[in-house]
C-alpha cells in the first residue's frame, strides 16, 4: 500500500486548496508547482513560518514535484473538484463549483495552516508572467546551500524576491 504522506491525495489536497484561494484566476501546472514549492517554504520566501521544516536539498524536490502535482491534479479532476481549461496561454486549471466547499470541510490544523499559506503564496506569487515563472524556478534550482544551511539563510539577490 502506497503512502498518502506525499502521495497524490496530498498533493491534490494541496493544488485544490491553492486553486480555491486563487478562484477565479486559473493557473497553469508551471505556476502550480511553483506555488506548490512555495507553499511549503514559506519562510524562506519572507513570508510565515513554513509548514514543512527547512533542509538544505529541498531545492531538489522540484525535479520531481511536477510529476506529483500532476498526478495530484488528476485526483482533483477525476473527483471533479477541480476543472481543465485551454485557453489561449494553454492548459490551465480552476477551483471546481464544489472545491470551496470541500476544502472547507476539512478541519485539521494542517489545513487551516495549508489555506493560510496558500493564500499568502497567491497574493504574493499569483500573478507571476511565464517568464517570471520560469526565472523563480531556476533560481529555486540554482540555489545550493552550504551542507550546514537549514534553508533559512538570505538567498542571493534576485531570488525569490517576493
Amino acid at each position: 500500500m502506497r503512502s498518502p504522506l506525499n502521495g497524490p491525495l496530498e498533493y491534490g489536497v494541496r493544488v485544490l486548496v491553492m486553486l480555491t484561494e486563487a478562484y477565479p484566476k486559473q493557473l497553469d501546472i508551471n505556476h502550480l508547482v511553483l506555488l506548490d514549492h512555495s507553499v511549503l517554504h514559506t519562510a524562506e520566501l519572507g513570508g510565515p513560518p513554513s509548514i514543512h521544516p527547512p533542509h538544505p536539498l529541498h531545492a531538489g524536490e522540484l525535479g520531481v514535484r511536477r510529476a506529483s502535482v500532476e498526478e495530484g491534479l488528476r485526483v482533483m479532476l477525476r473527483a471533479r473538484l477541480a476543472d481543465m481549461r485551454a485557453s489561449s496561454a494553454g492548459i490551465c486549471y480552476e477551483a471546481g463549483n464544489e472545491a470551496h466547499s470541500f476544502i472547507s470541510a476539512l478541519a485539521s490544523s494542517y489545513i487551516s495552516e495549508l489555506r493560510d499559506r496558500s493564500r499568502w503564496v497567491v497574493e504574493q506569487f499569483g500573478t507571476l508572467s511565464e517568464v517570471e515563472i520560469r526565472r523563480q524556478t531556476a533560481a529555486i534550482f540554482g540555489s545550493r546551500p552550504d551542507d550546514d544551511d537549514t534553508g533559512d539563510r538570505e538567498r542571493e539577490e534576485g531570488i525569490w524576491s517576493g
